[in-house]
């Protein structure tokens, strides 16, 4: 306990050397910690994507003319390209046809104000994939799919925006003008979760669908992938090179050849992948992420180490004095390693408070939500606290900066305790 009482006396004797070696640190802290939560936004796993590590994305096309100068892409795929491309194939869980792109749909009924939200065609395997949270009623099921019948799942503030309550399963909607009965309400989603945000879903029949196919390729059709437990990305991307490879002949009569880019795509390979024409740079993207976090912790830590030499040297006299009087070098040195735990603890806990509310006041500048304008949600919706923080990261980022913090601290104290006491006190 004197110990600790000793540390906390020198800590106060020294205010504004600590408070520095704490801004320092939680300067570290802060800015390791918003890059790290702003870049996990896209693999965390929570409801209704909780299963977000194990599902690949089978989505864009790109095809190039042989002997045209043809080059086009698109965001979804042709619905029968799909089905060659991503039936049957080994190690995969579960398969599910969806829209490729969210929808802007007028809704109203009886007289109720016509309101717009995001809409998304989905199939029934996309209920089973995802886990969303029913308020009311259900899910669509095979034989719903089978007909594409108009039903409609919405969610809690389409129905409140509707019809002012929650339990809405089974009231009818007009959308576009048709008539359609809802079957469920589920939680609202978070934008951040790209797979599965909508306000309303519809019914999504890959083999009746009416969503527009340009050509035999090019389409808007997305597929969703839920890989067996054990099963590599590799392993189901090498099987759809290969298919792609099948269906080159068939292209080639189109006088197209369909370029394979690195599909299906990880929740890893979408943080990196920019347009449809370019493969995923992840490996790329993990290197930068690396260095940026070093940079991140590296830089403070040459500050704090100068700090650090500068408060051992204004307390050259004080080490003399205690050497004087029989104290051992290993105590001295674990007392100034103890004030520079302690300080790191500090600045952590402060520099995480700080890099939390930051993301979440000022999300709008950090993240790209790729809402409708005709969304019910709000453009700048802030993330949700587990959305952000993870023990692990913290624990990771905390022990970068501890342990540069200690490698700073180390020669200083080293030095400092093999002073003689003659000779630090009469320096000063």
């Amino acid at each position: 306990m004197n110990y600790f009482k000793q540390i906390y006396y020198e800590m106060r004797h020294h205010r504004m050397m600590t408070w520095v070696s704490i801004s320092g640190t939680a300067l570290a802290i802060f800015l390791v910690m918003t890059f790290i939560m702003a870049d996990g936004i896209g693999r965390v796993e929570l409801s209704p994507e909780s299963k977000r590590s194990r599902i690949m994305n089978g989505m864009n096309v790109h095809v190039i003319g042989i002997e045209s100068p043809t080059n086009m892409g698109s965001n979804g795929l042709n619905a029968n390209l799909a089905k060659k491309l991503y039936t049957n194939l080994d190690g995969i869980e579960m398969i599910s046809f969806v829209g490729a792109s969210g929808a802007s749909e007028k809704i109203g009924f009886n007289g109720v104000p016509t309101v717009k939200c995001s809409s998304r065609g989905v199939d029934e395997n996309f209920w089973k994939m995802f886990d969303f949270r029913f308020i009311d009623g259900r899910p669509f099921d095979a034989a719903e799919r089978e007909a594409v019948a108009n039903v409609v799942v919405v969610t809690r503030s389409l129905a409140r925006s509707l019809f002012a309550e929650d339990k809405v399963a089974g009231r009818e909607i007009e959308i576009e003008g048709s008539p359609h009965t809802i079957v469920g309400v589920v939680e609202d989603v978070s934008p951040l979760f790209s797979n599965t945000f909508a306000e309303m879903f519809t019914v999504f029949n890959v083999d009746q669908q009416k969503w527009p196919d340009w050509n035999n390729w090019l389409g808007a059709t997305e597929v969703y992938l839920l890989r067996e437990e054990g099963v590599t990305p590799e392993a189901i991307k090498k099987q759809v090179e290969t298919r792609y490879k099948q269906i080159a002949p068939e292209a080639e009569k189109d006088d197209y050849n369909v370029i394979y880019h690195l599909q299906p795509y990880t929740s890893d390979d979408l943080q990196s992948l920019h347009g449809v024409q370019n493969d995923p740079e992840t490996e790329q993207h993990h290197r930068r992420q690396w260095l940026i976090y070093a940079l991140l912790i590296l830089l403070p830590a040459i500050n704090l180490s100068s700090m650090t030499r500068s408060r051992l040297r204004h307390r050259v006299a004080e080490i003399g004095v205690r050497r004087a009087f029989g104290a051992k070098r290993t105590d001295i040195i674990a007392q100034l390693l103890g004030e520079n735990f302690i300080i790191t603890l500090i600045g952590g806990a402060i520099g995480l408070v700080l890099s939390i509310l930051f993301i979440m006041l000022f999300s709008n500048l950090l993240f790209n939500y790729n809402i409708s304008s005709n969304s019910l949600k709000v453009i700048d919706v802030r993330p949700e606290f587990e959305m952000l923080f993870r023990w692990g990261n913290f624990l990771i980022a905390l022990a970068g900066c501890f342990i540069l913090n200690m490698l700073s601290a180390t020669v200083p104290a080293w030095r400092s305790s093999r002073i003689m006491p003659a000779q630090a006190l009469s320096t000063h």
